[in-house]
């Protein structure tokens, strides 16, 4: 509906210029009914039927053109010019194939010759009405089908690269699948059977008590391998898989393994899934660290989701010691997470504890798929044609201004009053004939001893081109004439 709102508007000032203009081509009120009848046609079916809309807009030029050509063929041409321009435009760029419209504009071009020929006899007015059908037609209709290969183009290699990407989501999905089932199936099991052998030499009371303690320790260190190994697994299988937690769901997790957490959540959590999930993942670490390494500690949580971004906050209370909760490879591993999105992370002691802090943006740094990417390159792509169609439709309007303005300014300032023009007599001195002229001319003189003036102010009506010429010659008026405009 834009397409064909923006169509029939730009077509439809040139239309109406035609029909209020004062020269003897202008529009009657029947021919501009018609014509603009003729652009709501096209530009309600060029969309649906291209080929259509295209022989409408080229029969809709040859009968306005055939029908002023002699009596004013700018008008003629110029009222229906931007209309088949356009219709041509859209007609190329969304017909499925170019061979009905190859057909339409050959017909038509012939019809834009034979048509003036029979009606006016004329061969100059044939050819010119042919000769703009190939310009404003066919010009058009090459470029749009021009765009339209383009757009295809374009839509296939983003296409393509988001079937690339969903082709290695899966395989990344299975090769994680696959990893995690061998992780639990050997490495579990055989971790879980030294478990038992080295729990069958802690209670074996025919070692000696160091013994029987090093066994103990041995056991304690193969079961948290075997808890780390089960966290492992349990993130590659559910990574992508899990819905993300909401924060308050975290921290009740936390408190039912016994961790004492004070929590603190201020505005509206962000919806944006990779951003969720890296809160989550920030917020169930830092929790998870607490409870292994700091197990009774006192832990306080603020989180405060903003316009530009969420800042988390975890402070672990009583740490000493080291330095502070979990071996760090965690929470490298949540730096380098946090960075990657555009976020700040930081993690360690403090007065208070052990202190993670992390500030998490609303949006990723860097777009996280094909789709996110294009999306934002459409984005772009349309602020930077709305900031060259303002600039070119401001400086558009400012130059028509600037020329209208001087074109009145011009006129204005050059009358000659048609009664004082009436009362000048040849022989009449050139001292007393300047009492009454305006303060300058009008054109530039091509004989130096002539000067022009306007007739009137306004330079846009029908006498727009007349003329006062006054000739002088050794200071004495030697001629003065009315120059009427040709068109008249």
């Amino acid at each position: 509906m834009g397409r064909v709102r923006m169509l029939f508007v730009v077509a439809a000032v040139p239309v109406l210029w035609a029909a209020v203009v004062s020269g003897p081509g202008r529009f009657s009120v029947a021919e501009t009914a018609f014509a603009l009848a003729v652009l709501l046609v096209v530009a309600f079916t060029v969309s649906r039927s291209p080929a259509t809309a295209l022989a409408v807009g080229i029969a809709g030029w040859v009968v306005t053109y055939t029908a002023h050509a002699q009596a004013d063929s700018a008008i003629g041409m110029g009222a229906p010019a931007l209309g088949l321009a356009a219709v041509a435009f859209f007609a190329g760029r969304g017909a499925a194939s170019g061979r009905d419209g190859v057909v339409v504009l050959v017909l038509g071009t012939s019809a834009a010759v034979a048509v003036p020929l029979a009606v006016l006899g004329a061969l100059d007015s044939a050819l010119s009405s042919g000769a703009g059908v190939a310009v404003l037609a066919v010009v058009p209709w090459t470029a749009g089908r021009y765009r339209r290969r383009y757009e295809q183009l374009v839509r296939g290699g983003w296409e393509r690269a988001e079937q690339l990407e969903r082709e290695a989501e899966q395989t990344e999905a299975r090769e994680r699948a696959r990893l995690a089932s061998e992780m639990h199936d050997l490495l579990g099991h055989e971790l879980a059977l030294a478990a038992l052998r080295i729990g069958a030499l802690e209670v074996d009371t025919g070692l000696s008590p160091e013994h029987r303690d090093a066994a103990k320790g041995a056991r304690a260190a193969v079961t948290s391998a075997a808890e780390r190994v089960a966290d492992v697994v349990r993130l590659l299988r559910t990574e992508h898989e899990a819905p993300v937690q909401p924060v308050a769901v975290v921290v009740d997790g936390a408190r039912a393994s016994g961790l004492a957490v004070a929590l603190v959540e201020e505005g509206e959590h962000q919806s944006h899934p990779i951003i969720a999930r890296t809160i989550h993942r920030v917020l169930a670490e830092a929790l998870t660290n607490a409870v292994k390494h700091a197990p009774g500690s006192e832990v306080s949580v603020l989180v405060t989701h903003g316009d530009d971004g969420t800042d988390l906050r975890i402070a672990t209370a009583g740490v000493t010691g080291g330095d502070g909760p979990g071996g760090g490879h965690g929470l490298v591993g949540l730096a380098e997470r946090v960075g990657l999105i555009g976020g700040r992370f930081e993690a360690g002691k403090t007065d208070e504890g052990f202190v993670v802090e992390a500030f998490v943006p609303a949006e990723p740094e860097a777009p996280t798929s094909t789709g996110a990417y294009r999306t934002r390159m459409r984005q772009d792509v349309r602020r930077s044609a709305k900031r060259a169609i303002a600039v070119a439709v401001g400086v558009a309007a400012a130059v028509v201004a600037a020329v209208a303005g001087y074109r009145v300014f011009d006129a204005a300032s050059s009358v000659l009053d048609p009664a004082e023009f009436d009362r000048l007599a040849i022989g009449q001195d050139e001292a007393s004939v300047a009492r009454v002229l305006p303060g300058r001319t009008r054109v530039a003189p091509a004989d130096p001893a002539c000067r022009y003036y306007s007739t009137h102010a306004n330079p846009f009506d029908e006498r727009h081109g007349d003329l006062f010429r006054l000739c002088f010659r050794d200071g004495v008026l030697t001629g003065k004439d009315l120059l009427v405009h040709r068109s008249r």
